[in-house]
């Protein structure tokens, strides 16, 4: 496998060294996702063979070998090199939920686990095998680095380590997967460091340009496309601190899907409705009064047709949610304008091409001026752009097995930015669609708050729509 130096060295992109530096103590870069399977119809499973499954399977994903290695000084970004010490044992676990084993223990425990960042030594992922799932059930908890992959590429990675069927085939790596990346040398990566440096000042100079003129690009279409701001006053918005809280709930795809058809309107704007009635319900409960609608984040992913790299390929766009306007479906015609609105701006924009910033500064930078933002506590200073991200990420659309167990189950957790205390990150899987919640939890002690009012609001949205009622969904919890 060669690195973008005609040599062996894989240099991670800008956007991943930006993940890196963009980490502090609070602001944790790691993503996770907890599937649930049921064992009871297979002697096959057990902590042993998922370990050895998952172990068999790494050369489908090469990255979870390999681990970083610092540019000296970090002068430039790091490069990721094979793990000579590599031991699955080190990355494969075995944990217990405290009884009765179920969704809110479960939850707890996930939550914990997402409370502490990945040791840089080692392959920045682990993996859990939790016990004592309610049911005599059993949970894997996965927890990777989000500069090994997004969003979309980590839906493609539970295709990759697990099964499409109970009994599979062998599955064999494809093409040079095996292939290592090269390990250069403390004075080979401090050389090839040195020019990058030297360019520092001019790169920043033609990206402080680029990004004048992209500015200027959303400026002028302000009156066509305009930005939504967010708002202050939800109880999720606040400084974030290191602890996190976790909590999940499921619906049925094809009542989306009805909303859609009915409406005219796209899937993720009828999610996006159904999350913010969610948080509208929320607010109320809590008198939680904002003067204006939320804007929710939407991770948009730029990764063309074909491309099955891990590394991220993403930007965000703003979206109002519209949840100071109570009638539902109104409120779903103004976000689905809003998605219109926000796609367009996101169409223009990208057509002035820009690096990442991660391409452009040396990571002691980047990481100078992260860390001094952290310290300053700028989140509660700066205007608010944006309440809470939601992601909505398309997952397998065939049940998956691990070990020859079906997996009833597939919920997400994600990263918390500088001043928004709550992640929704939606995946769909099979024929329902699973809502993974991550908050602060500090700033939302109860997660169940908002996952539990997610069906009130899609029922909410169906009645509106003279569609019946919600569809019964299978809760794997419900034992």
């Amino acid at each position: 496998m060669k690195g973008p130096f005609g040599t062996g060295m894989v240099r991670l992109s800008g956007t991943d060294a930006l993940f890196l530096s963009a980490e502090t103590p609070s602001w944790h870069q790691h993503v996770g996702g907890l599937a649930v399977v049921d064992p009871s119809g297979t002697d096959r499973f057990s902590f042993e063979a998922v370990r050895e499954s998952t172990n068999e399977r790494l050369p489908l994903v090469p990255k979870f070998r390999w681990k970083l290695k610092e540019v000296p000084l970090h002068l430039d970004r790091p490069v990721w090199v094979e793990d000579e010490d590599f031991d699955i044992r080190r990355h494969v676990r075995r944990i217990a939920v405290p009884p009765p084993g179920g969704r809110r223990e479960i939850g707890e425990l996930l939550g914990t686990l997402m409370g502490y960042q990945l040791d840089r030594r080692h392959p920045l992922w682990e993996m859990w095998y939790v016990d004592g799932v309610v049911g005599g059930q059993v949970a894997v908890v996965t927890k990777f680095h989000h500069c090994l992959m997004d969003g979309v590429s980590g839906a493609g990675l539970a295709e990759l380590l697990l099964d499409l069927e109970p009994e599979p085939p062998p599955r064999l790596p494809r093409g040079d997967l095996r292939a290592a990346p090269s390990d250069p040398s403390e004075w080979e990566l401090l050389a090839r460091a040195l020019i990058p440096t030297i360019e520092t000042p001019v790169k920043i100079a033609e990206y402080l340009l680029r990004s004048a003129i992209r500015g200027t690009t959303i400026l002028s279409r302000r009156k066509v496309n305009p930005m939504p701001m967010g708002v202050s006053g939800p109880c999720f918005n606040g400084p974030i601190g290191a602890h996190r809280t976790c909590s999940f709930v499921s619906v049925a795809l094809e009542d989306i899907r009805a909303l859609k058809d009915h409406l005219g309107v796209t899937i993720n704007d009828a999610v996006l409705a159904v999350v913010a009635g969610a948080l509208r319900s929320h607010m109320l409960r809590h008198g939680d009064k904002p003067k204006g609608p939320l804007v929710a984040g939407i991770p948009v992913s730029t990764r063309i047709e074909g491309d099955t790299k891990e590394g991220n390929k993403m930007a965000i766009m703003s979206v109002s949610l519209a949840t100071d306007i109570e009638d539902p479906i109104e409120r779903l015609w103004s976000i689905h304008c809003s998605t219109r609105s926000a796609k367009e701006l996101t169409q223009a924009v990208r057509a002035r091409a820009i690096q990442s910033v991660g391409e452009v500064a040396p990571p002691f930078l980047l990481s100078l001026a992260t860390h001094a933002a952290w310290a300053a506590d700028i989140g509660r200073h700066a205007p608010v752009v944006q309440n809470v991200l939601v992601s909505n990420v398309p997952g397998p659309h065939e049940p998956l097995y691990i070990c020859g167990c079906k997996v009833s189950g597939l919920y997400a957790a994600s990263v918390l930015v500088a001043n928004q205390g709550l992640n929704i990150t939606v995946l769909s899987y099979t024929d329902r669609i699973d809502f993974g919640v991550t908050a602060d939890a500090d700033l939302l002690s109860d997660p169940w708050d908002v996952s539990d009012a997610i069906p009130d609001a899609l029922a909410e949205l169906m009645d509106a729509a003279g569609l019946g009622k919600p569809s019964e969904v299978y809760d794997p919890f419900d034992r």
